[in-house]
């Protein structure tokens, strides 16, 4: 069953074999839906509280502004999921659009609180997954609370390098200079001395992380 391999490359579902995760879907079947590229897969603000799982396709979290326009969180792919964090705690407004023809997996809330209930190694799954998030959002503190430019630079690469779960990641000089709070010229200051201590490699829209402990050093 090809929803299996699906569940189990899933943080949530991970170290279930495939007899298990049938076991699951026998007794608590999913729904799989479609959409179309441009399609709306998932509002906060609209839907109810439920978990996706990228069964095909490409999706991306979107925050939208007041103007109109909304900031990339995240892009998801086969595996990735959603809605988690909204189960338990009142969660910002977020979108999910289908950039690709997609299928979702979904589960409502009383379904993963079942599995949690029942499965240990779901309920393990979870509380690691919330514990590496408070470790994320601790990273994330730290990239405000830095005294120099570089401290804050160096945290936020050490973020969305764990975000994105690559050395390698897009980034963006304007967005990035929002992010730490910080002029665009003392970014660039800032960039030029990681890159000098060969600590990171940048292109034009890729930045790759050469030395992470070194990052890590300047960080704290």
């Amino acid at each position: 069953m090809e929803i299996t391999n699906t569940l189990s490359s899933s943080f949530l579902f991970r170290g279930l074999d495939e007899e298990q995760i049938i076991e699951l879907i026998k007794k608590s079947p999913p729904v799989l839906c479609e959409f179309k590229r441009g399609e709306m897969i998932f509002s906060s603000e609209t839907d109810e509280k439920k978990v996706g799982f990228v069964h095909s396709g490409r999706c991306e979290i979107q925050i939208p502004k007041e103007d109109g326009s909304k900031t990339v969180l995240n892009i998801l792919a086969k595996g990735d999921s959603f809605g988690i964090l909204s189960l338990y705690a009142e969660d910002f407004p977020t979108q999910i659009l289908a950039t690709k023809n997609s299928e979702i997996i979904f589960f409502s809330a009383e379904q993963i609180a079942y599995f949690v209930n029942n499965y240990s190694q779901i309920s393990s799954n979870l509380i690691n997954f919330l514990a590496n998030r408070i470790i994320f959002l601790n990273k994330k503190i730290a990239t405000f609370s830095g005294n120099r430019v570089e401290n804050r630079l160096a945290a936020f690469l050490l973020c969305e390098s764990s975000r994105t779960g690559c050395s390698s990641f897009p980034f963006n000089r304007q967005k990035t200079a929002e992010e730490i709070n910080a002029g665009r010229a003392s970014v660039y200051r800032a960039l030029d001395s990681l890159i000098n201590e060969e600590l990171i490699k940048l292109t034009d829209k890729q930045i790759t992380i050469l030395d992470r402990e070194g990052l890590e050093r300047i960080s704290k």
